[in-house]
């Protein structure tokens, strides 16, 4: 009772300036100037969350995907396999940036140390991120993680991905079992229609697998116009997982299709990106 008195405002007050808040932030992006928010003060405390207090996460063989990484907003830890601390990060999606790391470095990325932080702003991440480094830099003796360290290339400075395209959609998602007959004109006309297409597990900006992921990064890397197909979406294009093995005589994903043709997959493409090859063959 006496803790309640000496709060600025009662439990019902909490939710009504969280709301206001929550408004002007949506409008505005930033948080109300001169009205400190119940919420950023919550957040605050989450963020004073000791590393070593936290459940470590095997993010190794997929592990990524493990329910316990939300897809909220929140800072994060990365250690190697042996439980060294590599990177300390802030994200506006805790999930999809675990997932880069570990489709782009999967050598560093052993486990992983979490906290969501739902409806935090900016400033919230940008606090708690810096918490979380000044910790580890008192409890090493003065050494920042390596990935946080300047002009770190391996995590600080990590490929360009291009615009952030939606992916083409093959159908209307009204006919969620269509055959391979079917389906077939849809993809002709999508790789007919469009210089470079590549069909991929998950989108361009949130790659479901490593392979997708390292043909989408190469894509990136020559700054060209290319699409993107996800032949996971059943609902926009229904068993393509299936009906573009039979539809290339190719037995894996991702495809990329570039002048009305096959041009290869992940294999190949990386091979010729590589090589400096890739340019050439989608001219």
């Amino acid at each position: 009772e006496n803790r309640m008195r000496a709060t600025p405002w009662c439990r019902c007050d909490h939710r009504v300036h969280d709301a206001t808040a929550r408004r002007e932030r949506e409008r505005t992006g930033k948080v109300p100037r001169g009205r400190a928010t119940a919420f950023s003060v919550r957040a605050a405390a989450n963020a004073d969350e000791e590393l070593s207090n936290l459940p470590r996460i095997d993010v190794q063989f997929e592990g990524f995907n493990s329910p316990e990484i939300p897809s909220t907003p929140g800072i994060y830890a990365i250690y190697n396999d042996k439980n060294e601390l590599q990177y300390i990060g802030l994200s506006r999606k805790i999930s999809a940036s675990i997932k880069m790391h570990c489709f782009e470095l999967p050598a560093e990325c052993g486990f992983a140390k979490v906290l969501s932080m739902p409806e935090a702003t900016k400033a919230d991440l940008q606090d708690g991120w810096k918490r979380w480094v000044m910790q580890h830099v008192s409890e090493s003796g003065g050494s920042l993680p390596p990935g946080n360290t300047p002009k770190n290339e391996l995590w600080a400075d990590r490929k360009k991905r291009g615009p952030q395209k939606p992916s083409l959609r093959l159908t209307d998602g009204m006919s969620p079992d269509m055959s391979f007959d079917a389906m077939k004109p849809k993809i002709q006309e999508a790789i007919d229609t469009h210089k470079v297409v590549a069909f991929i597990k998950g989108t361009r900006g949130e790659p479901e697998c490593g392979y997708s992921h390292r043909v989408v990064n190469a894509l990136n890397s020559l700054l060209i116009d290319f699409e993107t197909v996800n032949v996971l979406d059943d609902k926009y294009n229904p068993n393509l997982l299936y009906v573009m093995k039979e539809f290339s005589d190719w037995p894996t994903i991702p495809q990329v299709y570039a002048n009305k043709e096959f041009l290869g997959g992940h294999d190949i493409i990386v091979k010729m990106f590589e090589k400096g090859e890739l340019k050439d063959a989608l001219k």
